[in-house]
């Protein structure tokens, strides 16, 4: 299937773009002193003669003092470490208003472009509801950018790299652009957490598509790493280089949000990171969890059912994550997000919310690190479930952790579920089940890019000037 496709491209596009980029986020300087100590030992000794002396007489001192000096010589290096960069981002995604043309069917990926109807996305079945509001998408994946000395050093340019980049006005027509070159100028409506600003743009592709695509947007971000942008531009170009010339001029308006998505203005990339100020309980890029639940059968063997049927019913995963401490209950309390969050509890018991709404508590009893988390979550599209429970976190590195999790999901999966016995292999389309679910589950899984701060790491609290 052509999402299929396209979705391979940008995991691909991910990967090879997260390998090669990690290493350049951080700017290190070391300064190498050579230090000498010099250093002089005094030593006074006197030895008096026994018996009387005449003190009305001047006689030689028995003082003996002696001097050692001794010169030491070493090197002491001190290092550094600052932020190497303006935007660090692995995910837009836009949905775009009045890009259609000549009246060609929406593309109905939903708001921000992010989601196809369950349907179209798993059985490869046309949507049960077929109006929508936004006509095409547009989203980005790893995108940097980096300060440009242009106009006499004037502030807030930058120049910038996108991964991969993927333009659809509507069904049929579409442009893509790897390694995009990005020209920005940003005018800063608040400089403070979290930043509003006024962004023109424009950038340039050569392949495989070719176009240019100018902007303006209004942003407000970064906290935790998610933005939110409106957005007005126009696109221009197409597949020039084949046997057959096609162009478009794709006019648009749009709403767009972004994941893992950090801003620094110039001045903070003058700041060592040790120094930059956190809003968020935890910053991720993927958790994964397998599970067993009261699902009848297993997603992974469908048509075993009872003691056949496999103790590990499901997974579970987020992508994208982003938990933001808000001011309540000294700032345990944070609601956060994913840009996806999918859920196979069982065979026909699942769903997949993106940026679903998530309220967590933060309670460490025992260490600094280790964590139990009661939390809440409200996913409401393309499937409407309900999702509750406790995780218990245990940090094993800088970037992953452990996690034991239990929970209650319940809802719908959105979809015209085929018949069980068929799921996961030949697909009777004639027969379908109630899409209704609800189940408890236990599962233990690992997150990966996953940052855990503590409560002494947040910015709140300390009275810095922006409470």
């Amino acid at each position: 299937m052509n999402n299929h496709r396209i979705g391979s491209v940008i995991l691909l596009l991910s990967a090879v773009w997260f390998a090669s980029g990690c290493s350049s986020i951080t700017r290190t300087e070391r300064d190498l002193y050579s230090t000498t100590t010099l250093d002089t030992v005094v030593t006074q000794r006197v030895t008096n003669p026994p018996g009387e002396r005449d003190n009305g007489v001047i006689a030689p001192s028995s003082r003996v003092e002696n001097r050692v000096r001794t010169v030491d010589y070493h090197d002491s290096v001190a290092v550094r470490d600052y932020p190497n960069f303006i935007r660090w981002c692995l995910f837009e995604g836009v949905s775009l208003l009045g890009s259609s043309i000549e009246g060609s069917a929406s593309t109905r990926t939903g708001l921000f472009g992010l989601y196809y109807d369950i349907n179209e996305l798993l059985l490869d079945r046309n949507a049960i509801d077929t109006s929508a509001l936004f006509d095409g998408y547009m989203f980005r994946v790893g995108l940097m950018e980096w300060k440009l000395d242009w106009f006499n050093n004037d502030p807030n340019w930058t120049w910038g790299v996108t991964g991969f980049e993927r333009i659809a006005a509507d069904a049929d027509h579409s442009m893509t652009g790897l390694g995009v070159l990005n020209i920005t100028k940003r005018f800063y409506l608040r400089d403070k957490i979290p930043y509003a600003a006024i962004r023109p743009s424009i950038s340039f592709a050569i392949l495989p598509s070719q176009y240019v695509n100018a902007s303006v947007s209004a942003d407000v971000g970064s906290i935790g790493g998610v933005n939110l942008r409106l957005y007005a531009g126009c696109a221009v170009g197409g597949d020039l280089l084949g046997s057959t010339t096609v162009s478009n001029t794709i006019p648009y308006a749009g709403l767009g949000v972004s994941v893992m998505d950090f801003l620094n203005r110039e001045e903070e990339t003058e700041t060592e990171w040790k120094y930059h100020e956190h809003s968020s309980w935890e910053i991720g890029a993927a958790e994964f969890v397998i599970l067993g639940s009261q699902a009848e059968r297993s997603v992974f063997a469908p048509r075993r059912t009872g003691a056949d049927a496999p103790a590990i019913k499901g997974l579970t995963a987020r992508i994208g994550i982003a938990d933001v401490a808000l001011p309540f209950l000294d700032y345990r309390l944070s609601l956060g997000t994913a840009l996806a969050n999918i859920m196979f509890l069982g065979s026909t018991e699942f769903g997949i919310g993106i940026l679903p709404l998530r309220l967590t508590y933060h309670w460490m009893p025992l260490t600094s690190t280790m964590r139990i988390e009661p939390f809440a979550e409200v996913n409401f599209a393309p499937s409407p479930f309900f999702h509750g429970g406790v995780r218990v976190a245990f940090p094993v590195a800088d970037q992953m952790a452990i996690h034991l999790t239990a929970g209650w999901a319940n809802g719908r999966t959105g979809s015209q579920v085929p018949n069980r016995d068929g799921f996961g292999y030949s697909i009777d389309r004639q027969r379908i089940v109630d899409s209704h679910f609800g189940t408890i589950y236990i599962g233990i899984g690992a997150s990966v890019f996953d940052h855990l701060f503590t409560r002494s790491d947040l910015r709140y609290g300390k009275g810095y000037p922006h409470e």
